[in-house]
């Protein structure tokens, strides 16, 4: 049995906390059982350890969000990097091929979110759905649990009887809400968004395609498949269907008010609240935020905006964000995470752009260079080395270093650092970066 991990989504459900480089998942606004912060994406990787199915998981993920997962779950985890954002079901054809070169055809794929929350029993119940899979191989079963309410937001599964395990006689991707009492009413339960099935049955629907069926090659030909979800491809033409029942706790925190039932506390960050009641600020600004007198509302703040909403209109904010254009002001990388403090364009046309680097202790930025870009840097805490045009330097607090264009350089920290970065570039774009061989060392 492996794990697929499906990790993706555009980050406007979360705004303005989540955005295209730092996802949902990847939100630090949940507590361990320690107390200690922790993203979904943590949670889940750490309840797939817990219940001894890390070793066996792979996570499919586009380019923007590689960074982060490594930053969150280190390399113990096998990545599957798309060439593109083209929804759940080119990305798990592109996983297929990929598994397929490496593990049995009969082995059993459970395909899931990488953010649900759920308590452990979710995970308990993976062995059974591979003796379902491995008993009726030619099918593809689902999971599925009471709805709560009538919503849009999620799949429908009618099963064909009260069992445990039932076939299914019909499932509806996301109706309209009208259409989802009318379901409810006929004993429909939500989908979990769990897929299982074994991996020739995947394998078959990639043949389907007419695309190459190679890892590889399917990358370089992966925008030819069509740009669609799993659930309207593969689950709704699919006749041989099974759902199995889950009693368990699960809950997709993919909006603001379905997340803030779920935080330790009203209050995150530099904040206070006076006199509410139902309200929650999240504020990941050094700046203070305080709230009195309000009722049911979420007051979220961060480098990429600020949001001021009741709780009740905070499923449709992604409707809203739909024309506006929102440049990530916040971004995770392998070695850290960046903000951008200010950016604005000079008089002489070039644009300067200042970010706060936090580098961990022991990691490398890439050996590069900008072709038309001009940096400085001042370290305000830690030490670092650095190789700029060939010259070893030894960074600390109070260091200043500027580099100009097409001039190479790179830097490993000798302990947790924290500086900050103005570039000026006539164009403002990440784009502006070449790498090169040479490096300080391993990371």
């Amino acid at each position: 049995m492996y794990i697929l991990l499906l990790s993706g989504g555009s980050g406007k459900r979360l705004w303005p906390l989540s955005n295209d480089l730092n996802s949902k998942q990847f939100l630090r606004i949940l507590e361990d059982a320690d107390g200690q912060k922790q993203s979904m994406m943590e949670r889940v990787f750490q309840q797939l350890e817990t219940s001894g199915l890390a070793d066996r998981t792979v996570i499919t993920t586009t380019e923007a969000q590689l960074d982060a997962i490594e930053h969150q779950l280190g390399t113990k985890v096998s990545v599957i990097h798309e060439p593109s954002r083209r929804d759940t079901f080119p990305a798990i054809m592109l996983a297929t091929s990929y598994l397929a070169e490496r593990i049995d055809p009969t082995e059993t794929i459970i395909i899931m979110p990488v953010d649900p929350y759920v308590d452990a029993s979710f995970f308990e119940r993976f062995s059974m759905l591979d003796e379902a899979v491995q008993a009726h191989p030619d099918a593809l079963h689902l999971m599925g649990v009471e709805p709560l309410h009538p919503t849009s937001k999620y799949g429908y599964i009618i099963p064909e009887s009260t069992s445990p395990m039932s076939t299914v006689q019909q499932f509806r991707e996301k109706p309209s809400l009208e259409t989802a009492v009318e379901l409810i009413d006929q004993g429909a339960l939500w989908n979990c968004g769990v897929f299982a099935c074994r991996l020739d049955f995947l394998t078959e629907r990639l043949n389907e395609q007419q695309v190459p069926v190679t890892y590889q090659a399917l990358r370089t030909s992966y925008d030819s498949l069509e740009k669609t979800s799993f659930d309207y491809a593969v689950v709704e033409k699919t006749t041989n269907l099974f759902v199995h029942r889950y009693d368990g706790y699960w809950k997709d925190l993919g909006t603001w008010n379905t997340l803030t039932e779920e935080m330790p506390s009203s209050i995150h960050g530099n904040a206070r609240l006076i006199h509410s009641t139902n309200t929650h600020i999240v504020n990941e600004m050094q700046v203070p935020v305080l709230g009195i007198g309000l009722t049911d509302l979420i007051v979220s703040v961060s480098p990429d905006g600020v949001l001021v909403s009741s709780k009740d209109e905070t499923p449709h904010l992604k409707d809203y964000l739909v024309d506006q254009e929102l440049p990530p002001q916040f971004e995770w990388k392998r070695w850290g995470y960046a903000t951008i403090l200010h950016q604005q364009q000079l008089e002489d046309g070039r644009y300067a752009v200042t970010r706060r680097l936090h580098i961990q202790a022991n990691h490398q930025i890439s050996h590069h260079y900008h072709a038309q870009t001009d940096s400085t840097w001042s370290i305000l805490q830690g030490q670092a080395e650095a190789i700029i045009d060939g010259e070893h330097q030894l960074l600390g607090p109070t260091s200043v270093v500027h580099i100009p264009r097409e001039v190479p350089h790179t830097l490993k920290t000798l302990s947790d650092l924290i500086m900050i970065e103005i570039k000026y570039s006539i164009d403002w774009t990440e784009e502006d970066n070449y790498p090169l061989p040479i490096s300080l060392g391993s990371n």
